[in-house]
């Protein structure tokens, strides 16, 4: 069951990932799923959590059985101050969405 809540999260996704959105997130518990998306910024959130809001329905609607979605959306900032390390992402069971940072951020760049 856990292939099928990732699979449909990622086509649900399809055509929904913009600039402003770092994470997204799913996990099923029961006949609940929890959906979650991490913004960049409030204007991020603000302008995409319809868009997103409408991948959560596709999810549900790809399950026979009556399911209920729980939905967040979060802003966390990549850091709060110049020369502050980033800040940490929480995460459901299944990351179907994660931007790449490490471009620009020199302290995310491996040492190799």
């Amino acid at each position: 069951m856990d292939e099928d809540i990732r699979l449909s999260a990622q086509k649900a996704l399809l055509g929904c990932i913009s600039r402003g959105l770092r994470a997204v997130s799913i996990e099923r518990v029961g006949k609940v799923i929890k959906w979650r998306c991490i913004f960049a910024s409030e204007v991020a959130k603000e302008s995409q959590s319809e868009i997103l809001a409408e991948a959560a329905t596709v999810v549900i609607a790809d399950f026979d059985s009556p399911m209920q979605i729980e939905e967040e959306y979060i802003v966390v900032r990549f850091r709060n101050a110049e020369n502050e390390p980033p800040n940490k992402m929480l995460h459901l069971r299944h990351i179907v969405f994660l931007r790449h940072e490490r471009d620009g951020y020199s302290e995310l760049a491996s040492d190799t």
